[in-house]
């Protein structure tokens, strides 16, 4: 009886060792979860979009878990000042101004329209002409809302910044606002939401430079070259191609 009892006790500590070696690293990621088809939360609570589904990926080729937290896109960056994050999967376009603030992974997705204009179709909005006068509107500490005071003064916008996508359309809907600058993916969501709205993709020679989107980190985060290294993974298995492939190319 002794000896069955010792053999259950080493049995059980084996057990519980084997189990406490594979338990994987959880990581914190932040995320802004009202941008679809990047990222936006289903209706029974889950995160979904692609970066969810690049993010887990990586996540599986770093041997790691990823933890989610819905943080307005505003104040990611500063959370990742304050080390209250170790990642941001966020649709996040890389500029010059946010990485003297934080760290970027390569890029992993090429943005080609990221200007889009968003508004009702009667406004018959077409050309950047057009919106000389109009009050814009985008998603406070965007590339957009750059844009946004970049051509404040060439078209006499009035620029009305707020935190929620959601917020600004019925903006627009109810006539508050005249439209939306967006990415071109995010526009034709809502489209499709809202078959009264219209987009066009906006053209000016100061929004020559258009970036791609990385993986946001602390400065001097010890992540970059696994995250980096798992980007370069899906690049070469045709994985990363396939996500775009899903949510963009339908």
């Amino acid at each position: 009886m002794k000896k069955l009892l010792v053999l259950a006790i080493v049995l059980s500590t084996l057990l519980i060792g084997c189990s406490q070696s594979t338990d994987k690293k959880v990581l914190k990621v932040l995320v802004s979860a009202d941008f679809p088809p990047y990222e936006s939360i289903d209706t029974d609570g889950t995160f979904i979009g692609f970066d969810i589904d690049f993010g887990n990926a990586i996540a599986e080729k770093m041997g790691v878990e990823f933890q989610w937290v819905d943080t307005s896109f505003a104040g990611i960056i500063a959370a990742l000042q304050a080390n209250s994050g170790d990642l941001a999967i966020s649709g996040m376009s890389v500029t010059p101004e946010r990485e003297e603030a934080v760290d970027f992974s390569d890029v992993y997705k090429v943005e080609g329209e990221t200007f889009t204009v968003l508004a009702l179709a009667t406004k018959g909005l077409s050309t950047a002409d057009d919106l000389s006068g109009l009050i814009g509107s985008a998603q406070i500490g965007t590339v957009q809302e750059q844009a946004l005071n970049i051509l404040k003064t060439d078209l006499s916008l009035t620029v009305d910044i707020r935190d929620k996508y959601d917020v600004i359309v019925q903006e627009i809907i109810i006539g508050r606002i005249d439209f939306l600058l967006v990415d071109a993916a995010v526009a034709a969501e809502f489209v499709v939401a809202y078959p009264e709205l219209s987009s066009f993709t906006l053209q000016h020679t100061s929004l020559a430079a258009i970036n791609g989107i990385g993986v946001a980190m602390p400065e001097g985060s010890d992540l970059k070259e696994d995250v980096n290294k798992a980007i370069a993974e899906m690049k070469a298995d045709g994985s990363l191609q396939a996500l775009i492939d899903k949510w963009f190319n339908n």
